[in-house]
């Protein structure tokens, strides 16, 4: 089995992995999905879905600064990474220390669509993986046809004090434009604008996610005057096996007023 991660880099490995190490949340439920769970052998301490799996399995700090040496006293064959959500630091440790690193770098949809095959292929899941993609591709698509949002130009805020909001490269803008929605600020990464500069852009609608800061009703009041709704963050920024939930998030929960 030879391929690259989102680094380009070559990664071969000559047996299906038997003892992977996830460090991103997102992907350790996909692991469950595809059929690989009784391979896991670590996770974080975010990796809430399924929600046993943390319990059941090592847990070896969050996804910023894990635990090197602990992953390491797990010999795993495989380590999961995201390039955005994880340290380049930690990485390189456990490359050096000859640990198999594959490292996704999620920025569309597309490139989630395609991961899902990927990860599949990765881990010894290859018709799984295939499956899904499939099924991801043709649910989002046919939900895509009967859904138009209810207030189109938005801001979504990724935390609070300061704010800051998914800019143009975030996988979290991709997803709000492959819907509909027409996502401001028009700048990379996760720009810090005021209040005072979001209410100046005329915006329909400020959307405030449950993670990765978790948003409640009493921080509307925050935001100026302008509309703003509750959303699930995870239908937003979880690529990976939830995307399965999006459509029907989307159909009966966006694509209505906020209450």
């Amino acid at each position: 089995m030879l391929t690259a991660d989102d680094r380009g880099i070559p990664f071969d490995v000559e047996a299906v992995p038997q003892r992977i190490v996830s460090l991103v949340p997102s992907l350790s439920e996909t692991l469950v999905d595809l059929g690989a769970e009784d391979r896991i052998v670590g996770v974080t301490k975010f990796c809430i879905h399924p929600d046993h799996l943390r319990r059941e399995r090592e847990r070896i700090g969050g996804t910023k600064g894990v635990n090197v040496a602990a992953i390491m006293d797990l010999r795993p064959d495989l380590v999961l990474a995201n390039l955005e959500e994880n340290d380049a630091q930690d990485v390189m440790a456990l490359e050096i220390a000859g640990v198999p690193c594959w490292v996704c770098d999620v920025r569309s949809v597309e490139r989630a669509f395609r991961l899902l095959s990927e990860l599949g292929q990765l881990v010894g899941c290859g018709e799984a993986g295939r499956l899904m993609e499939r099924e991801v591709r043709r649910t989002w698509q046919n939900a895509r046809a009967d859904f138009q949002p209810v207030r189109p130009k938005v801001a979504y805020a990724v935390w609070r004090n300061p704010w800051m909001w998914a800019g143009t490269d975030a996988y979290i803008q991709d997803v709000l434009r492959w819907w509909g929605w027409t996502p401001w600020p028009q700048e990379p990464r996760y720009p810090e604008k005021t209040m005072e500069a979001i209410s100046l852009q005329g915006m329909d609608e400020l959307l405030l996610p449950s993670e990765p800061f978790p948003f409640k009703a009493a921080h509307q009041a925050e935001c100026a005057g302008m509309p703003s709704r509750l959303v699930d963050g995870e239908m937003f920024s979880w690529y990976g096996s939830r995307m399965r939930l999006v459509p029907d998030y989307m159909l009966s929960t966006m694509g209505k007023e906020a209450e």
